[in-house]
């Protein structure tokens, strides 16, 4: 089983981050260290709306609450694009693991 292209993914994340973003007044390129609260200026049901998208992008149910919840836990100041990429792999490796 071949794992996930973390460069493909990362990919397949900035097009459904710019695609939301367009609502958004900014302008600046989305890397790896752009937060999602602090720098695009998502609120708590954008990040809804991403996680929705994510799901509907990749076609699978992924524990995007529980990964929010997780990153309030720990007090995280912000959530990176670097954050959700991790998220992702895990993620998405895991249900496909399940699958085979």
């Amino acid at each position: 089983m071949k794992e996930l292209d973390r460069l493909a993914l990362r990919n397949d994340l900035l097009t459904i981050l710019t695609e939301l973003r367009e609502d958004w007044e900014y302008s600046d390129e989305i890397t790896e260290q752009t937060g999602i609260f602090g720098d695009l200026g998502f609120e708590s049901i954008d990040a809804v709306a991403l996680g929705s998208a994510i799901e509907e992008h990749f076609d699978q149910s992924l524990p995007f609450a529980e990964f929010l919840t997780k990153a309030g836990e720990r007090q995280a100041k912000d959530i990176t694009v670097r954050d959700l990429l991790d998220f992702l792999m895990v993620s998405l490796n895991r249900s496909k693991e399940r699958r085979s």
